[in-house]
């Protein structure tokens, strides 16, 4: 990836779209790999490359501060990760319609820093409202979706509400127990 970043910088220069794709691509593997420091500096430069190019105002900004919300949110940086994700949710508000996946990506990642604050309620309607907009995509992402369903079985406990905790967990070990379909 670092060689790839290297070829696209010198073919396109230091701010094109595609080094700061290759940039979230690096992001992510350090991010993976618990290097928090490597993946902060990549998906700064990739929002400071996307501001640069869309003029301050395009979902991949939006991602970008997303992708720093899970930074910090590795780091327990909580407050942080919270203001990054709030900036990313009204990047997309302003960029992308309300039921796109980014936005359900995000606010389950907003309702899980939540519950590490233990601000239940609100993590209850940040993660209840990112599942919902996962659930009704073509391809959601799987792993998003467990992550919400697991952290709102959490949020209920934390709510005294152990029937919607059960629910969730019956949900969850239903789909554990069914096998994946064969392509």
């Amino acid at each position: 990836l670092r060689d790839a970043l290297g070829i696209q910088e010198r073919i396109y220069g230091k701010v094109h779209p595609r080094v700061a794709s290759a940039l979230n691509e690096l992001g992510k593997v350090a991010l993976q790999s618990r290097k928090y420091d490597e993946a902060e500096v990549a998906f700064h430069r990739m929002a400071d490359i996307y501001r640069s190019v869309y003029s301050g105002k395009h979902y991949y900004i939006g991602i970008a501060l997303s992708n720093l919300g899970s930074v910090d949110t590795e780091r327990k940086r909580y407050s942080s990760a919270e203001q990054y994700l709030r900036e990313a949710l009204a990047m997309f508000s302003s960029t992308l319609p309300a039921n796109h996946l980014n936005f359900g990506i995000t606010r389950v990642k907003l309702g899980r820093v939540l519950l590490r604050e233990r601000r239940y309620q609100e993590a209850e309607i940040e993660s209840r409202t990112g599942l919902d907009i996962l659930a009704k995509q073509a391809s959601p992402s799987i792993g998003w979706i467990q992550k919400g369903r697991q952290d709102l079985i959490v949020i209920y406990e934390a709510l005294h509400q152990p029937e919607k905790a059960a629910n969730l967990q019956e949900i969850l070990s239903a789909k554990e127990e069914t096998p994946a379909p064969h392509n």
